[in-house]
């Protein structure tokens, strides 16, 4: 436990606040919760009661009402968890920064998710400022990565072969589920019930993205169900999961994004099937281990993880500068690729389960990148055309896996390969791959059928 909290900010109890305030954001559950275990161990400690509070902003980074429905159609169901643990659940609506230091003034100690993101690393500054004036202890608690990142790699790593050791080493000791004891002091307020229906209306996200229900449906219940089907009819045949035809994926990214499941109880329930399906479960622990905090140690530790002129290597952007002349046969506007209108009918098929589903089979996602670079005018173009629909639709878009996945087709944690026009050293991909190594036209069929 002591390895995932960041004390940001030490001082003095102020003997007139009632209150510990635990600022919930990412971590979107109570099981596996180091933050709200820790916070509640120092409302005990203290005798204070616990205040819970999220801050629904409007204004959230690339958020639409396809985020926005899928977060809170948890939410009545994380109110009554925080209920039953005897603290109040308090929903703001507005700025960040704002709903936070309001907050924070009542409290005699702060406890906040620890995020990894640009803005998350703003925001804890800020927060962290405003505590040392206002006499506020402050922690800053990982819950969303199963090893804390400093036991990881403390610098940003090259690959995913510098990092696998280390994280492999060490895993073990960080898989424990923090304990969740009941809150000592009443609330000092129970809250009412949560409107999903009435904070729905108060967002003005965009709404031109159509929401996806009938595909996705957010909160932790539905997670745990995905989870048990997954493991019950999917798992023994995941070293199928590859083709985009078979459906064998977990499809847990949204839920993981929003902090509604832990990685660590997916660990443990899919670990626990080693010695029936050892292949099966190493491939994907692979996945949810070493590539998942591969991406967050990438956003973390590399600075100008979002920017096209900081987000590779010397050795990709001299090959792209080599190229950035060679002729395009196609190139597509964001309108004609968001529309499905390309030439390429893989592509437009998965264009268009990205439009319709929020979701998209991984590599697929790999496919649709590499043309969006093949088919756009320059690399810079390609690349914040990839970010902008990536952080549009994928309900797990805006996430640390999203911006490495994307720096990876410009050769993040890859290796150059053989050079040919356009792509230079950077990996390339075609169709003759997907239909060699695929039943690719059954994905276009059960996407067309959507």
């Amino acid at each position: 436990m002591k390895d995932r909290i960041h004390q940001l900010v030490s001082s003095d109890i102020v003997k007139d606040r009632k209150v510990v305030l635990y600022w919930l954001q990412s971590t979107q559950r109570t099981a596996f919760n180091y933050g709200l275990s820790h916070a509640i161990h120092v409302a005990n400690r203290l005798g204070l009661p616990l205040r819970v509070l999220f801050v629904l902003n409007p204004a959230y980074p690339d958020a639409n009402q396809r985020h926005y429905q899928f977060m809170l159609e948890g939410f009545e169901e994380l109110r009554e968890d925080i209920l039953r643990l005897n603290a109040e659940f308090v929903v703001a609506f507005g700025d960040v920064l704002t709903c936070v230091k309001d907050y924070l003034m009542d409290a005699a100690y702060g406890v906040m998710d620890f995020g990894y993101l640009s803005h998350h690393k703003v925001w804890r500054e800020a927060l962290s400022g405003f505590a040392k004036e206002a006499g506020i202890s402050l922690d800053a608690v990982e819950s969303d990565v199963i090893v804390p990142l400093e036991k990881g790699d403390p610098k940003c790593t090259y690959s995913a072969r510098t990092l696998r050791p280390k994280l492999l080493r060490v895993v073990e000791d960080y898989l424990g589920a923090p304990k969740l004891e009941s809150v000592i002091e009443k609330p000092l307020n129970v809250s009412s019930s949560v409107r999903f229906d009435a904070l729905m209306k108060r967002l003005n996200g965009d709404d031109s993205v159509t929401l996806v229900s009938q595909y996705f449906v957010g909160g932790r219940k539905e997670a745990l169900r995905r989870l048990d089907t997954f493991i019950k009819h999917a798992l023994k045949d995941y070293l199928k999961s590859q083709d985009p035809s078979t459906l064998l994926t977990s499809h847990l990214s949204p839920y993981l994004h929003f902090g509604m499941v832990a990685p660590h109880e997916i660990y443990l329930a899919v670990a626990s099937y080693i010695d029936t399906y050892p292949e099966a479960v190493e491939s994907y622990l692979e996945q949810l281990l070493v590539r998942r905090e591969l991406a967050f140690n990438f956003v973390y530790y590399c600075k100008g993880y979002d920017q096209f002129e900081t987000m590779t290597y010397d050795w990709a952007y001299d090959t792209m500068l080599n190229h950035r002349d060679d002729p395009r046969e196609y190139i597509y506007s964001i309108e004609e690729l968001s529309s499905f209108q390309t030439h390429d009918v893989y592509f437009n098929a998965a264009m268009k389960e990205m439009v319709k589903t929020g979701y998209m089979h991984n590599y697929m996602r790999m496919y649709w990148g590499k043309k969006i670079i093949e088919w756009s005018k320059d690399y810079k173009t390609a690349y914040e055309t990839i970010i902008y629909l990536n952080n549009r639709y994928f309900l797990d878009g805006r996430d640390p896996n999203s911006y490495a996945s994307v720096a990876w087709l410009f050769g993040r944690h890859d290796r150059a390969w053989q050079e040919r026009e356009i792509f230079g050293k950077l990996r390339y991909m075609n169709e003759n791959g997907l239909k060699r190594k695929f039943e690719i036209d059954k994905y276009v069929a059960y996407v067309n059928a959507i």
